[in-house]
Parts: C-alpha cells; sequence; structure tokens
C-alpha cells in the first residue's frame, strides 16, 4: 500500500534523550581537551593576590593604597612644574633630560597601573615598580629643590589670612592631603558660603544637640552680623535632639538663646537601635512646624513683594538636608525627599535651592569645617582637632586615618560624664582596670573580641574595633553629650561684659518678636531667664 503524504518528523522521546546526551558528553570532552592544550595558555601567570588568611592583609592594602596616593600627588605636583615650562621653552623636547625622564616614566607607571586596575587584578605586580618610581620621584625632589610646593602652601597661608575664614571643606581635615587640592577645595567652600550668606534673608545655623558648641564658630556668626549692614536673621538650630536627655536640652537653649534665637528640631528618626529619649510634645511633626510658622511670621511681618530666602549652614553630618526635607514634607503632606541624605559626610556637594511657595525658599549648602581662631598648632593639637571633628561625624569614614585618638577622646568625655557604664553594658564589656593605664587600648581589644573583629591567630585588629565604635557613636547607639556651661553672675566691676549682654538680649527679643516663637520652650524661658538673673 502506497503511504499518503510525507512521513512524520516525530522522534521517539528515548532518541531525543540520546542526542542530549551525546552533546553534553561532547561539549564536556572539548572543555577537557582545552584546559590541557597548551597552545593557547597565556605565558603570563595571573596575580592570585593578598590571601585572605593573611593576617596583615589591610595593612598591606593600606600602604598600596597610600604608594599609589603619594605617586598621583607627585605626578600632578610634576605636572604643574612642567606647564609653565612647555609654554616657555616652546615644548617637551627643551626641557632638561633628567626632568623630561623623570615624568616619562611617572607617566609610564601610571598607565600601567590604571591598564592593570581596570582589568580588575590586584596592583601586588607593580608593588616593586611604584616603590622605584617614589624613590626616584624624592631624590629628585631632593636634587631640583621643591619651589613649586613652598610657593602653592605659602598662597594656602595667604589666601587663609586674606578671608578670615578658609572655608575648609571636609576634605582639607586629612593631614595627608595634597596642597593643591587643599587650595581647591578651600576656594570653592568660601565662595559657596559667601554666595549664601549674600543670598540668604535668613541664615539656619544646624547645630549638633550632643556638641552645640563644637559645631558653633563665632567667627560665622560675626560675619553674618556684619554682612548687608547687619539686616541679616540668623537663627540656631539645634538637631538630634532625640540623642541628649530633657535637662541636657533645655540648659543648651538656656545657654544658646542668650546670644541669637535658638529652636530645638528633631528633623528625622533615629538609625535603627539607636538609644534615643522621649521629649514628649518635641516630635518630628511638632518641631517642623514650629520652624515653618517661624518662618512663615518672619515672611509676613516683612511684607516684601519678592520671596525670601533662607539659607542653611553648618558642620557636616548636622542634618542641613534633614532640616529642608523636614519642612518641605511637612507643607507638602509626606512628599518624597528633596536634598539626598545620608549617615556619612560629604552627601551634599553643591548649592541647591528648593523652593517652599511662593514667599519662601530654602538654600542647601554643603558641610564646611568652620576655623578656629588658631590657625597654626601643633602635631598634637592638630590631632586632637580631627579626632574632634571625627566624633562630630564631620570626615567620612574612608578619611579617616587614624580612628584611635577619637575613642581615646570618647573614653574620656564619656568618663568626665558619668556614661562610661552605659557604653560597657551596650558592648558587653567588664569594667576597664588597665595595667599599664592604656584604657583605649583595652576597651579596643575587647571591643574586637566581642565583635569578632579578629585576625588570623586571633589577634584583635585595633582600627576595626576603633571604627566600629565610632559607627556605633554616629548612629546614636552610644550615648554621650557634653554639658551646657554654667550662668555664671557678673559682678558689678564688668561694665563692657554688662552692655554687650544688654545689647545681646535685645537682638534676641527683637528677632523673637519677629519669628514669633511661641511654644517649645519659647518666649516664656526667655522670661524665665531673665528672672533667674
Amino acid at each position: 500500500m502506497v503511504k499518503l503524504g510525507k512521513s512524520s518528523k516525530r522522534t521517539p522521546v528515548r532518541l531525543r534523550h540520546k542526542i542530549e546526551k551525546a552533546s553534553t558528553a561532547k561539549q564536556r570532552k572539548q572543555r577537557k581537551l582545552a584546559k590541557k592544550n597548551p597552545q593557547w595558555r597565556s605565558k603570563l601567570k595571573k596575580d592570585p593576590g593578598i590571601p585572605n588568611l593573611f593576617p596583615y592583609k589591610d595593612k598591606v592594602l593600606h600602604e598600596i593604597e597610600e604608594r599609589k596616593r603619594l605617586k598621583e600627588e607627585e605626578a600632578m605636583r610634576l605636572r604643574e612644574e612642567v606647564l609653565p615650562r612647555r609654554r616657555g621653552f616652546g615644548g617637551v623636547d627643551s626641557l632638561p633630560d633628567a626632568e623630561l625622564a623623570h615624568v616619562e616614566e611617572l607617566d609610564r607607571v601610571h598607565d600601567l597601573i590604571d591598564d592593570e586596575m581596570e582589568d580588575g587584578d590586584d596592583p601586588g605586580p607593580m608593588a616593586a615598580l611604584l616603590a622605584s618610581a617614589k624613590a626616584r620621584a624624592i631624590e629628585y625632589a631632593e636634587q631640583n629643590g621643591d619651589e613649586q610646593f613652598h610657593k602653592v602652601d605659602e598662597d594656602v597661608d595667604k589666601t587663609e589670612d586674606e578671608s578670615g575664614f578658609g572655608g575648609d571643606n571636609i576634605l582639607s581635615v586629612k593631614p595627608s592631603s595634597g596642597p593643591v587640592l587643599i587650595e581647591t577645595s578651600r576656594r570653592a567652600f568660601d565662595k559657596m558660603f559667601k554666595q549664601v550668606i549674600e543670598a540668604a534673608d535668613v541664615v539656619l545655623y544646624v547645630l549638633d544637640a550632643r556638641d552645640p558648641e563644637g559645631t558653633r564658630s563665632k567667627e560665622v556668626e560675626r560675619e553674618i552680623m556684619a554682612a548687608d549692614g547687619g539686616s541679616k536673621r540668623l537663627i540656631l538650630i539645634l538637631n538630634k535632639i532625640d540623642l541628649v536627655p530633657p535637662s541636657i536640652l533645655k540648659g543648651w537653649l538656656s545657654h544658646l538663646r542668650r546670644s541669637f534665637p535658638t529652636l530645638p528640631l528633631r528633623a528625622s528618626t533615629g538609625a535603627p537601635s539607636s538609644n534615643s529619649f522621649d521629649h514628649k510634645q518635641m516630635t518630628v511633626k511638632a518641631t517642623t512646624e514650629a520652624l515653618l510658622k517661624a518662618l512663615k511670621s518672619y515672611v509676613h511681618s516683612k511684607q516684601l513683594k519678592r520671596s525670601i530666602s533662607a539659607g542653611v549652614i553648618g558642620y557636616p553630618n548636622v542634618g542641613k538636608s534633614s532640616v529642608i526635607n523636614a519642612l518641605v514634607s511637612r507643607l507638602n503632606r509626606g512628599a518624597a525627599s528633596t536634598c539626598p541624605v545620608g549617615a556619612e559626610a560629604g552627601i551634599t556637594t553643591s548649592l541647591r535651592e528648593i523652593k517652599i511657595d511662593n514667599k519662601l525658599k530654602l538654600i542647601d549648602s554643603p558641610g564646611i569645617v568652620f576655623p578656629n581662631s588658631d590657625k597654626r598648632k601643633p602635631l598634637d593639637k592638630k590631632l586632637n582637632e580631627e579626632a574632634r571633628l571625627i566624633l562630630l561625624n564631620a570626615i567620612p569614614p574612608k578619611q579617616i586615618s587614624d580612628p584611635i585618638p577619637a575613642v581615646a577622646l570618647l573614653l574620656d568625655r564619656l568618663s568626665s560624664s558619668g556614661l562610661i557604664s552605659k557604653m560597657l553594658e551596650f558592648y558587653s564589656i567588664p569594667p576597664l582596670f588597665p595595667l599599664n593605664g592604656e584604657k583605649t587600648n583595652d576597651f579596643l581589644v575587647q571591643v574586637a573580641r566581642k565583635r569578632g573583629r579578629l585576625g588570623k591567630g586571633g589577634v584583635p585588629n585595633i582600627n576595626s574595633a576603633a571604627m566600629t565604635v565610632i559607627t556605633d557613636w554616629r548612629d546614636g547607639r552610644i550615648q554621650g553629650w557634653l554639658e551646657p556651661p554654667m550662668l555664671q553672675v557678673a559682678s558689678s566691676t564688668d561694665c563692657s561684659s554688662t552692655s554687650i549682654g544688654l545689647d545681646t538680649k535685645k537682638i534676641v527679643s527683637e528677632w523673637s518678636k519677629e519669628f514669633k516663637m511661641e511654644g517649645l520652650w519659647g518666649n516664656e524661658d526667655y522670661q524665665g531667664d531673665e528672672m533667674m538673673e
């Protein structure tokens, strides 16, 4: 019988599985042969890098990064020296042979390391070459002098002396940053600060409630008061009030309100597992509405045809952007965050203008470490200043070179205020009884053991434990604050100080009437302070 049409293309399941099995076996065999084939194998063995079990891996990686940074700074300095000579002599060929060879070698090392880092490999094979280039750079600088470096450094000092306050960026706190970068950042942030002061009618100076005097600068206050013929208004915003008890908060409010109008504020909720205090009526909603009401009252009292700008300034990570987000969300009823925020310092890097309504605008500014009166400090004072800035969260964790002095300063502060027992209880650590007086080292060793910051052989990693303590302090898990200063009774002979105090009271009372600061320890507190005197 003749078949009708074409035969079916259906195959049995057994045959299909047989084909798949044979194909898999063939591919497996090809991969096995490819591994044994020496023709396509690279002759250069890939550097496996530093083993994870090596006890000093973090230290070695830190040294490699430090060498790379020094090499980049040296290359930048040499380029700054070579550029005017290229223009003066007519090209690179007219440079001295030794200098030209040195610059070419540094460029070659720079390109090799960049290529290797792009490939994802560790810079292990380049360590010797980088060290050699660094040694030759130091030798060249010693032979030919370092005139350009000193010239740039003198320009930075001259800029500081002329401006009165340099507007230090958080990057300029690090002692190892290059002079060119310091000069650029200071000028840029000084310019931003002056732009905020010129554009703002009201300046909101945000302070940290745990250390208001540490985040406050008298020079900045004088600069604001002297701007535009004294027409600027300054309000101190005491942020992060949930991290201090009510008695400490009330003491600081009484102290600060002797200088300028001050409002407490809780701009945002605390970090997870943070030890916060309940101030009853001082919630995020109540404090934000009080600040917004004060700004609206000032706008209504001035009755200007244009809108009024309020500039927000302060140290890094005191909550400037959180203040703006709280005001915007309170007005727009749960709107998305307008300004980016984060736990680390340096999130805001440029000026940002936010329109609240037709009569009020807010200006967000980057965090600036305002200078103190003494600009030239010894090494020990400079280290103490860096430790203080670390506790103020003004330095990002990646830029902290040595966190141990900051932990030592924190232990001293907590010991004086009687809060050391709460911190030891938080880490489940017994009381500290150091035999040789090294309380900080003993504390960090115990923290490293409790938190698992151990290296090979159970060696405690002191630096990692110190960073853990700083992170817990930043997020509010460790309770700590500075006591407000005691009120001093003025003598009859202090006529000048009495007159200054009367002028300050007059300024505070007049400005408070313009902003109509009522409630939240407002006008009633001012009257109470006067009665206490």
